[in-house]
């Protein structure tokens, strides 16, 4: 397993894609399935989507869904899923270092798991009141490192919080719970989940 400061590039995923299966299964993970469920359908976007377990659920919800990853291998297997699933969605390969935001142009936005590099994840969480439509939902889910600060890649939900500026939080958590995803988390894992929305303006 490689440190939790190293950066793990597009061979690294690649390589784990193509092992037999879906790495982290094919069912959604079941945070943001609680959380996005009876949204509206609208524009999704899924940060560091990997093989589309997230990405086709939402589609299955009705979304019309974007994906982004920097894995060509992932992407493949994302969209074999989507057509076993009768689905579509949109797969951009980039790394989230380089992804551009739009003013209001996603409902939805989910990181699940996502590992940037602090700094990529501070521009991130920084542009999503302005990414997010009036009403539109962040959703998260990632690891924590105990006592790690606001420079790490995995820092608890208050800092978390702290860089959502502009959005309204309507759920945080940080707790220890028992995933079962695919074969690589599979057991107890201290997470961070969090829930916010961009406010509507009033009148």
């Amino acid at each position: 397993m490689t440190k939790s400061g190293e950066i793990k590039g597009p061979a690294y995923w690649d390589q784990r894609f193509a092992e037999a299966g879906y790495a982290y299964g094919d069912a959604p993970n079941a945070f943001m399935a609680s959380a996005a469920y009876g949204l509206p359908a609208g524009t999704a976007l899924s940060l560091a989507e990997g093989e589309g377990r997230n990405a086709v659920w939402l589609a299955q919800q009705g979304h019309r869904v974007e994906a982004v990853d920097f894995s060509a291998v992932g992407r493949d297997k994302a969209l074999a899923l989507a057509h076993r699933k009768g689905v579509t969605l949109e797969y951009r390969l980039a790394d989230l270092a380089d992804l551009p935001w739009e003013p209001s142009r996603w409902d939805l936005v989910v990181a699940i798991f996502s590992q940037p590099l602090a700094s990529v994840r501070r521009r991130l969480h920084a542009g999503l009141a302005q990414a997010l439509r009036p009403g539109g939902h962040f959703i998260l889910e990632s690891k924590v490192e105990p006592g790690s600060g606001p420079d790490a890649r995995y820092p608890g939900v208050d800092h978390l919080r702290a860089e959502l500026m502009g959005l309204d939080i309507l759920f945080c958590e940080e707790a220890v719970h028992d995933l079962a995803e695919g074969r690589y988390h599979v057991g107890a894992y201290r997470t961070a989940r969090l829930v916010a929305r961009r406010p509507v303006a009033a009148g």
